[in-house]
């Protein structure tokens, strides 16, 4: 089981590892890359507001999830199908954050309002300290059933 479990931190770590670095890169690439001041006043304020709303929404929502389909509910009994719905859930949590980040990116570099740059530096920081694997908390998910 040990062994497991070190498989699974090391995979998961790959994944979270990799998903940060590309967002930050892809985030630089869009702020670099995309034109400026090309949108209206009005649609400006109206993607600024969805932007938040996409903060206020995917993020909690995906903390949420992993919470409630992990450490809430009970797990499979067979071990490999335990560590299968682990490593979905974990992707799923990243693609959610990572979203958010995406989105708030693309709305600053269009609108180049420093709000945004600010809220992009508030989901890399959950990103990091949220969503980054836990040894602990996975041997705790993983031994509530003593799969």
């Amino acid at each position: 089981m040990e062994e497991k479990i070190t498989q699974l931190i090391r995979s998961l770590n790959i994944i979270f590892w990799g998903n940060f670095l590309s967002s930050i890169l892809t985030g630089i690439l869009i702020i670099l890359l995309m034109p400026h001041n090309v949108i209206g006043a009005q649609f400006s304020i109206n993607l600024q507001s969805v932007a938040i709303l996409i903060l206020l929404g995917c993020v909690p929502l995906a903390l949420w999830l992993y919470h409630k389909k992990l450490i809430s509910e009970t797990l499979p009994d067979d071990m490999e199908q335990g560590i299968a719905l682990i490593r979905k859930w974990f992707i799923i949590r990243l693609a959610l954050v990572e979203f958010a980040l995406l989105f708030n990116v693309i709305i600053y570099s269009l609108t180049k309002n420093s709000s945004f740059l600010y809220c992009c530096g508030i989901i890399l920081m959950i990103f990091l300290f949220l969503c980054r694997p836990n040894r602990n908390e996975i041997v705790h998910i993983l031994s509530k059933n003593d799969l």
